[in-house]
């Protein structure tokens, strides 16, 4: 009877693909990313596990007018992007974003769904900063 064992070469090199997976998974979360809807309605940038909403007055600063801690943010790690989700003011907001290297302002998106369950989607553009 023959029994198959697993090398130690082989077990390194598994460890070695999870490590190399968690890092550019991880990667997508630490990175700034600044993001609009179309005509600027709607403005956010993530960094530093931080989501911070800005507008625009009529002079045209951008300031803002809420920002969101990593621990109320949900983010679910996709293979090239992520979602997440967080509520402001009672309005659930869900970014997606399909990959994080490439932004598409078609696959990239904002959806707010109000207390009512009434939903709101924007496509999105954004670029790292």
């Amino acid at each position: 009877m023959k029994q198959k064992s697993l090398s130690i070469s082989s077990v390194l090199a598994f460890l070695g693909l999870l490590l190399t997976v968690h890092v550019f998974s991880a990667s997508a979360s630490t990175n700034g990313i600044e993001c609009k809807t179309a005509f600027a309605e709607k403005s956010f940038i993530i960094a530093d596990g931080r989501i911070s909403f800005s507008k625009e007055d009529d002079a045209g600063v951008s300031r803002s007018i809420s920002s969101v801690a990593a621990g109320s943010i949900r983010t679910h790690t996709k293979h090239l992007g992520f979602t997440k989700t967080l509520y402001i003011d009672g309005f659930k907001h869900r970014i997606n974003v399909q990959n994080s290297k490439e932004f598409s302002d078609v696959n990239d998106y904002l959806s707010i769904t109000s207390p009512k369950g009434h939903e709101m989607t924007y496509p999105l553009n954004c670029h790292s900063v």
